[in-house]
């Protein structure tokens, strides 16, 4: 039990301090600058800057094998289940007047998790620095396409919207846009044909990528908002617990059924147990689904993680 303990303040405290300064940040405009201004400055330094460093500061210089594929396809698995778990919501949402915008919502957030901003830091602290190429790896080749693909299917079909359908070639273009991406294979490449970086961007990537985790989890705390619990607090607890006990479990069984390295297993449940991707509030907004409902879940979800990830670490 000592154990677990030291693992969980290890894991969560760092992590939890900083959602607590990124919730401080709420009421606080630095330079004048509001919160949604100071939330999407962070998000675009991230997705543009911060994450491409870290994943040059870390692809390259690890020893590649069966888990830059085993843990995504494992991962999908759990994606998947906790996608269509969401349907057991469907009768009672009609009941209440509500659909597709609503059950949408829930798809995304009981589906995907947040894997940069508490996965890395997660894994960092359990396994080492070298293991933060697990969440890379599931984030790049799993989370992100999901996102992409059937995420944005289910934002458009079923939001309040005028978009157009999606395509295969508006999914390319979309994904080819996102600078992480190109950094990844890259990184990958750089890898394969044992190219290094010269010493000083290599210093100065790994001090770029450490700002990825702090500034997520920054803008965690600051996308937090409790003013909805009350209204959706039965339906929250209920895709709380698909995201963090029900997808965890699923990645658990199959990663055990086709895995043989524990360390890639334990690597890619821990992964797995993280709560709802911030992310898929960006795909909320833009396409109409219930952000309410979504950013609801994103809370509950993000509180009760603190709950249920030493569950996980006692099962592991």
């Amino acid at each position: 039990m000592a154990e677990i303990f030291d693992q969980v303040n290890a894991a969560l405290l760092p992590s939890a301090f900083i959602i607590l300064m990124g919730v401080l940040l709420r009421y606080w405009e630095p330079a004048g600058l509001t919160l949604h201004e100071t939330r999407r400055v962070i998000s675009t330094l991230v997705i543009n800057l911060f994450y491409p460093a870290l994943i040059f500061s870390v692809i390259p210089n690890v020893t590649l094998s069966g888990d830059i594929f085993s843990a995504p396809m494992v991962s999908n698995v759990g994606i998947v289940v906790g996608m269509l778990a969401c349907w057991v919501f469907y009768p009672w949402l009609k009941r209440q007047g509500l659909g597709k915008p609503e059950l949408g919502a829930l798809m995304l957030v009981c589906g995907l998790g947040n894997i940069i901003s508490l996965g890395v830091p997660l894994l960092q602290a359990m396994q080492g620095d070298e293991a933060a190429r697990f969440a890379i790896y599931v984030d790049i080749m799993a989370i992100t396409p999901m996102l992409w693909i059937v995420g944005l299917w289910i934002a458009i079909e079923w939001g309040d919207n005028n978009e157009q359908k999606q395509t295969p070639l508006r999914f390319i273009k979309s994904l080819l846009s996102l600078p992480p991406i190109w950094a990844f294979v890259v990184a990958i490449l750089m890898n394969i044909y044992d190219i290094s970086l010269p010493l000083f961007l290599q210093k100065g990537t790994t001090m770029l990528g450490n700002i990825t985790m702090s500034g997520m989890l920054l803008v965690v705390g600051m996308s937090l908002s409790f003013g909805s619990l009350r209204k959706h607090k039965g339906i929250a607890i209920l895709a709380s617990a698909i995201k963090l006990l029900v997808v965890p479990a699923v990645v658990y069984f199959t990663a055990n059924a086709t895995m043989t390295d524990v360390k890639t297993i334990h690597a890619t449940v821990l992964v797995a147990a993280t709560p709802s991707m911030m992310a898929t509030m960006i795909l909320s907004e833009r396409y109409g689904l219930n952000t309410e409902l979504l950013s609801t879940v994103l809370v509950a979800s993000t509180a009760l993680f603190f709950i249920t990830l030493p569950i996980w670490l006692v099962v592991l």
